[in-house]
């Protein structure tokens, strides 16, 4: 029956199955979609039979789907990196061709193991394990990419997203990817196996799938009520203020510094009056080298100090962590810094510099050889790495601790495992997404701050120049949210908790596992098929 069918009928199969992947994601968020987006691709890669054509297939698949979720970096690269239009597409297709090899390798080793014929439960797992994978080499691999992750989908279901204190966003991932299996599994057994409520096999199958769901739906109900308990019974709270400037980024050049001080002051001195005990500023707020740039530092020392005064008028003295550049000289060569900078109303008394850069745009990879690729750079380029560590806030009672993420660090799960090893009590995630306007990306991106917060079980703040600032809780649930492209301050109360979730323990197991099973199967098929007549 399969066999008959066209090749124009799987090519279309792909274009579908990536366009429902891509339309899951923000900002269109039709997530349920992500269920069974990639049931067309299962059932033309069983009605494939040559390998070259599964091949083309995946990639033509993985394409379209980086093409279209991705599109907004043509936007940025053309108004902001001052490209040729046709240049910035070129750069999106070609992230996009290197993004749809590891569907490439994902589909041709599930293909040669016939993982899509008569499919069972240890086929979904091996599905699910090697997706999985996929993903954390995605994320490992060159520079890293794990932007759009399909565990992120389930940030919209809350049963399902709370075992992500246990597994990460690969297990939330693996999650997704049986879903997928198993309404194919479904499918493929009521359309093309005859009789499935006869077949012993079909109904074992179907059991196990449906335990492993329903383990996971109980155990999201379970933590959910727990940590609602938690949070009630919690006394010890921390006022925050997370002030929105909404400044264009045309307007964040070291030319225009005076209206970032105006607007920034403004909004700081209008936070006074709720007498929170910590103010937070966005990435990038105050964008000049600091300290050695004399005029701008002379403005931000003017502006604390009438700060400092007129907290007199409430008797209350907050703490203020902004992001600026930061620049220092070592053996008399400047090095610059994505920096944020903690003021207790007397001095700087901590500071963290970015760790994780985004490539092409606070710096150029092997640069020594790509130094031509500094003119397709958005951004400054020359910002170079800090080093993994916390800020350290000392409140009037007690000092607590922030794990900080300035904008692409959010995206890694493994960089905040990393620093929660330490205990903080908070996640504060600084960004400056006026790079993307009205685009998806500012919503793709405050959906992985929600994945965090379950992963840590903290609760976490994004605080954005612009795109979209808020407070979730340590459950995923948004707390409060601002406004896209709109100046605004989000007044709120946080929780700190101190326990350490297994992710936090124990890491990314199932990203780790899965990466080498798919590693070890794809050399049994490259290497070993002939021998083993596979």
């Amino acid at each position: 029956m399969l066999q008959k069918v066209r090749n124009p009928i799987n090519w279309i199969g792909a274009l579908f199955s990536a366009l429902l992947l891509t339309l899951s994601f923000p900002k269109w968020n039709l997530w349920i979609l992500g269920f069974f987006a990639l049931v067309p691709t299962f059932f033309s890669l069983i009605s494939i039979k040559d390998i070259k054509n599964v091949i083309a297939f995946s990639f033509i698949f993985g394409v379209f789907h980086f093409s279209t979720l991705l599109y907004w970096l043509v936007y940025t690269l053309t108004k902001y990196g001052h490209l040729p239009l046709i240049v910035s597409f070129f750069l999106l297709l070609l992230l996009s061709s290197y993004l749809a090899l590891y569907y490439v390798i994902l589909f041709y080793t599930n293909f040669k193991l016939k993982i899509f014929e008569y499919p069972n439960f240890l086929k979904a797992l091996f599905w699910g394990l090697s997706f999985t994978g996929t993903e954390y080499l995605r994320g490992k691999l060159l520079t890293g990419f794990t932007w759009g992750q399909l565990g992120y989908l389930l940030s919209n279901f809350s049963p399902l997203l709370q075992s992500a204190d246990l597994w990460g966003i690969w297990g939330l991932s693996f999650i997704v990817a049986l879903i997928n299996y198993y309404i194919f599994f479904l499918l493929y057994f009521f359309f093309i196996s005859p009789k499935p409520l006869k077949n012993h096999k079909f109904l074992i199958t179907n059991l196990s799938f449906l335990f492993f769901f329903g383990a996971l739906f109980c155990y999201g109900i379970y933590k959910k009520n727990l940590w609602k308990n938690l949070l009630s019974e919690k006394k010890e709270i921390i006022k925050v203020s997370l002030l929105q400037g909404n400044i264009p980024q045309e307007m964040k050049e070291v030319s225009e510094i005076d209206y970032s001080f105006k607007i920034y002051s403004k909004m700081s001195f209008l936070a006074l009056k709720e007498r929170p005990d910590i103010i937070f500023l966005p990435e990038t707020s105050f964008p000049f080298f600091f300290p050695y740039e004399k005029e701008p530092t002379l403005k931000l020392l003017a502006f604390l100090d009438k700060f400092e005064e007129l907290s007199k008028n409430f008797n209350h003295l907050p703490i203020l962590v902004f992001g600026t550049f930061r620049l220092k000289y070592k053996d008399e060569k400047p090095m610059v810094y994505n920096s944020l900078i903690v003021w207790d109303g007397k001095d700087f008394v901590d500071l963290y510099d970015k760790e994780k850069l985004v490539p092409f745009g606070e710096y150029i990879p092997l640069e020594k050889y790509l130094y031509f690729l500094k003119r397709i750079t958005v951004g400054l380029g020359i910002i170079k790495p800090g080093i993994s560590k916390n800020l350290v806030i000392p409140l009037k009672d007690k000092i607590i601790k922030i794990t900080p993420l300035i904008c692409f660090e959010s995206a890694f799960s493994e960089i905040l495992r990393k620093r929660l090893k330490e205990n903080p009590q908070l996640i504060f995630i600084a960004t400056n997404d006026a790079w993307f306007d009205r685009t998806s990306a500012p919503y793709q991106h405050f959906q992985m701050a929600i994945v965090r917060a379950v992963e840590a079980r903290k609760y976490t703040i994004q605080v954005a120049n612009t795109g979209i600032t808020g407070i979730i809780d340590p459950m995923g649930e948004i707390v409060k949210q601002s406004h896209l492209e709109k100046e605004e301050i989000v007044y709120g109360e946080i929780k700190p908790f101190y326990e350490k979730t297994f992710f936090v323990k124990y890491g990314n197991v199932l990203g780790i596992l899965g990466s080498m099973i798919l590693i070890f199967s794809l050399i049994l098929n490259l290497v070993f098929a002939r021998f083993l007549n596979f």
